[in-house]
């Protein structure tokens, strides 16, 4: 539906199922996007997720993101939304084997595009943990700035850990990332 050059955003299909149970059972993945504890999905979980995800759906929108090839990579999504002020939480996750391809810069450029131009939002926020370095660099990549610091709110790894609060306004999208 929302195409740039590496990858396509699109609806969620019924054989996308087993790459995503994949996806959510890898730990590093797991730890790096879960503030609760990391435990795996069963396929049962998963398939239940996957129903949930429809162009019905009111209050969250997910989109499934694959590579140009077909392959899909991941998702990526508004996760809530405050219509009154407009305002939406995005995430994104991309899965263990398409990491560091630039997969997940692109993706959330079409995302924020998409929010902007399509929802008519003003502002998107995420909170990062604070050692997810690479979620970071692409959000900063896309014109996320760091707003605050939520000391020691996760824990994870037997120690506190910080998260990054971050958020983007309507017109401070990167130029390279409207394409």
């Amino acid at each position: 539906m929302f195409q740039g050059s590496l990858v396509r955003l699109r609806a969620f299909e019924s054989g996308d199922l087993n790459a995503n149970h994949t996806f959510v059972n890898d730990y590093d993945t797991l730890r790096s996007m879960l503030s609760g504890i990391p435990f795996p999905a069963s396929l049962s979980d998963e398939q239940q997720w996957l129903s949930h995800q429809t162009s019905y759906t009111r209050g969250e929108y997910q989109f499934a993101v694959e590579n140009l090839a077909g392959e899909l990579v991941g998702r990526c999504g508004v996760i809530h939304l405050d219509w009154k002020n407009r305002v939406g939480e995005v995430a994104i996750m991309i899965g263990a084997p398409y990491r560091g391809r630039g997969y997940g810069r692109e993706a959330m450029a079409l995302l924020c595009r998409f929010c902007f131009r399509e929802m008519n939002l003003h502002r998107l926020k995420v909170s990062v943990f604070a050692f997810n370095e690479a979620a970071i660099r692409c959000y900063e990549a896309n014109g996320f700035v760091r707003e605050g610091l939520l000391r020691q709110e996760i824990f994870r790894d037997g120690a506190y850990r910080d998260v990054v609060v971050m958020g983007l306004m309507e017109g401070e999208q990167h130029e390279d990332c409207h394409q």
